[in-house]
């Protein structure tokens, strides 16, 4: 499958990159348009041989938002398995923190990098970045941005003792 989008998008001057799967078997990688109405032609092109669930331009910068929608923004994304569209948004936040919020924000960041090498199918690589985020998730409240500490860093846990990804929620 990947293969035809590749060629496809070559045929029409795009480049799709950066494939990742999710457990339910949607695939979702980044797209490279010289222009809008190239995307559009890619697009037009994709559809009829795949189902697009999720297409945004990145072009486009995106509206403000109030760091309470970014969160929540963030949490649908992660449970929507779009781990690499979380980790960008977490970034945004991350930036502007200092001290504790900064370095527990980063663990969740990792966290999200952890399960996009996991859809790459890059299981050291991914449990590699998640060890590092583990020791990043310490935090001294029970919650933060709408996520539960305890029940993220517990999750963490389970697929580091059982060394196999497994999803959850936020």
């Amino acid at each position: 499958m990947l293969a035809t989008v590749r060629a496809l998008g070559k045929s029409v001057g795009a480049e799709p990159r950066n494939p990742k799967w999710t457990s339910y078997g949607a695939l979702e990688l980044d797209v490279f348009c010289p222009t809008r109405a190239d995307f559009d032609l890619f697009l037009s092109i994709v559809r009829p041989i795949a189902k697009l669930e999720f297409v945004r331009d990145l072009n486009i910068s995106p509206p403000w938002k109030s760091e309470e929608e970014l969160f929540s923004e963030a949490r649908d994304y992660f449970n929507s398995e779009r781990y690499w569209e979380c980790h960008e948004v977490l970034e945004g936040i991350w930036r502007v923190k200092q001290g504790e919020e900064k370095h527990y924000l980063q663990g969740v960041i990792l966290v999200c990098a952890a399960f996009v090498h996991h859809q790459k199918g890059k299981e050291d690589v991914a449990l590699g970045v998640l060890k590092r985020a583990a020791g990043q998730l310490e935090f001294p409240a029970a919650e933060y941005g709408g996520f539960s500490v305890p029940d993220l860093s517990a999750s963490v846990r389970r697929i580091m003792e059982r060394k196999q990804f497994s999803n959850f929620r936020l």
